[in-house]
């Protein structure tokens, strides 16, 4: 039985709220990164097949930015912060004040940039869950990976080799006063963390 059957509406609500607390705090740190204000708008959450995940882009062969994450520990999961082009240079002006013109032009103190903000982001939020689950989680130091969505979204599946799992998909929206950058986190699970999550979040509602 895969996870969207096992887990109950109540407990969606639970990891949504989860969610909210953990990108709230990532944004904050983010607002101290880039030294303006950043507003988190939206957090959706959602049980979908993993196999779905290639279907986040309606266009396969658009290039995006990807900061990847594995997670080890009491969880096995991978945890992905996916920027389109456009998004990840704002992010790169922000903090730098770097003009980029391409995403393969992006020199080694950029990189470290893009490292850096996806390293705060997924800490938070990592922070998070591991306190309402009560599970040890330990992250990996970010990768950053340029490339077509459909190449940056089958990572999970190569990661798992297993096309039968279930995501939980965390999608944020966060913006400063100027210009809006959307970001989809993405957040894979193996089957044992799978049952480990739906456990601990049950609990509360016996």
């Amino acid at each position: 039985m895969k996870l969207k059957d096992k887990i109950t509406e109540i407990e969606v609500d639970a990891l949504r709220e989860v969610a909210n607390i953990g990108a709230g705090n990532a944004m904050t740190a983010l607002s101290k990164l880039l030294n303006i204000r950043v507003n988190m708008n939206v957090v959706t959450v959602s049980i979908k097949d993993i196999s779905d995940i290639e279907k986040l882009y309606e266009n396969e062969a658009v290039f995006v930015v990807a900061n990847v994450i594995e997670i080890v520990g009491d969880m096995r999961a991978v945890l992905m912060l996916v920027l389109e082009e456009d998004c990840t240079k704002e992010l790169v002006y922000k903090v730098l004040g770097n003009y980029v013109n391409s995403m393969h032009d992006l020199d080694e103190m950029e990189f470290s940039v893009l490292s850096e903000v996806g390293n705060i982001l997924a800490g938070n939020y990592l922070n998070a869950v591991g306190t309402f689950v009560e599970l040890a989680i330990n992250q990996s130091t970010p990768q950053v990976i340029i490339d077509m969505a459909h190449a940056i979204l089958s990572i999970p599946l190569i990661e798992f080799c297993d096309e039968n799992l279930d995501s939980i998909f965390i999608d944020t929206y966060f913006e400063d006063s100027t210009n809006s950058i959307k970001g989809n986190y993405l957040f894979m699970l193996d089957k044992e963390t799978e049952q480990r999550i739906v456990n601990s979040v049950s609990k509360y509602y016996v």
